[in-house]
């Protein structure tokens, strides 16, 4: 009675398989890992959002609507007192003034292009203040004439500072309500490049761009 034999893969087949399994690896995970740290992000911004919404409508209790908040464009003292009326209910650890960038990872880049957008310089010149939460965002606080807008980092310091990555803006107009930065209440002309996070929200918290 014959013995049967068993076919073996060869040396060469395996070194053919591995090297696919390696090949479909360099091109997968690089993939995941945007797409888990794209999440992360999202959860990040989402988290900020509801606690700029609510520390706004407290806010407003006790000071009325922002068209009252005597807000002027890059003047030093609007900046201030925005900035100390929002410390508290969003838990700052740190606050930065005018001269002391160091509160938030510059330059800021562009979605599209990759260049520079917001820059050290630019904060000095137009009165921004930048803040740190506890829980390692980061941002910056934009003072416009009756109203504001807010950027963060929420991934704080890593990389790629970019725009619709990991930094995203928010508007809060002369009412109280946050809107896209381009909306026609804050009467004013901007780059739409500013609305990912309004994108991001009306898209079921999702990045679809």
């Amino acid at each position: 009675m014959k013995i049967g034999t068993q076919k073996a893969f060869t040396l060469a087949e395996v070194l053919v398989t591995m090297g696919v399994i390696g090949i479909v690896a360099v091109m997968t995970i690089p993939v995941l890992i945007q797409d888990v740290g794209d999440k992360q992000n999202i959860v990040a911004l989402k988290k900020f959002y509801s606690e700029f919404y609510q520390a706004t409508m407290l806010l407003m209790v006790d000071y009325s609507e922002p068209v009252a908040w005597d807000l002027r464009d890059n003047v030093a003292t609007s900046s201030d007192k925005v900035v100390n009326m929002y410390s508290q209910q969003l838990n700052m650890q740190k606050i930065c003034g005018p001269d002391d960038p160091s509160c938030f990872p510059f330059p800021i880049h562009s979605y599209r292009t990759g260049l520079p957008k917001i820059t050290e310089s630019q904060y000095r010149s137009w009165k921004f203040r930048g803040f740190m939460l506890n829980n390692g965002v980061t941002g910056l606080i934009d003072v416009n004439n009756g109203s504001m807008s807010v950027f963060v980092d929420v991934n704080g310091f890593k990389k790629p500072n970019k725009l619709g990555v990991d930094v995203f803006a928010w508007a809060l107009n002369g009412q109280g309500r946050i809107v896209k930065y381009t909306d026609p209440s804050l009467g004013r002309n901007d780059d739409a490049e500013y609305d990912y996070a309004f994108r991001i929200m009306q898209d079921g918290w999702t990045r679809k761009y």
